[in-house]
């Protein structure tokens, strides 16, 4: 009977093999996004006018040359023209605009894209006109959150946003 009983302690401590017994690490299946670095570029791209357009604001500076490292066309022209304005009237911009929901909204053409479509929500309440001698600036633009919208194109081998159209205030 003892024999049994040892036989018995044995049997219970020897693993059990089944299927899903496996000393092969477990498989994932993630799925990654094969256009993850065109959209992080177009992002990049976006968030990096804005970038360059806050500095360049900060002292009215129409001529800064970064301005040109994220934007082309009619949005090159619109941001210029903005801060040759403010520059004749002697005010620059205090603060930075903040980005609150940026997204691309559509890829053109989908599987290899050479335009993207942002959409995003623009708080500009910190991002203020100011009289070069420091007072805050009178009238103007309604601040707030603006809906606004942007076209990137792909232009030899870096995004350039295009174009934006910037709504009013309260807009998102």
């Amino acid at each position: 009977m003892a024999g049994t009983i040892v036989l018995a302690a044995l049997t219970a401590c020897r693993p059990v093999e089944s299927a899903q017994t496996s000393l092969a690490p477990p498989s994932f299946t993630a799925s990654i996004d094969p256009l993850a670095s065109v959209k992080d570029a177009i992002l990049n791209a976006y968030r990096g006018m804005w970038r360059d357009f806050a500095d360049a604001a900060h002292t009215a500076d129409w001529n800064d040359p970064d301005i040109a490292d994220h934007t082309t066309g009619d949005a090159e022209a619109k941001l210029r023209y903005g801060l040759f304005l403010a520059s004749k009237k002697g005010q620059v911009v205090k603060g930075d605009p903040l980005l609150l929901s940026t997204r691309i909204a559509e890829l053109k053409p989908e599987n290899i894209p050479t335009k993207a479509t942002i959409v995003d929500c623009v708080d500009d309440t910190r991002f203020l006109v100011h009289e070069k001698s420091g007072s805050k600036a009178k009238g103007g633009a309604d601040v707030g959150r603006h809906h606004t919208t942007a076209v990137l194109t792909l232009r030899r081998g870096s995004w350039y946003v295009n174009s934006y159209i910037l709504k009013e205030a309260g807009t998102c």
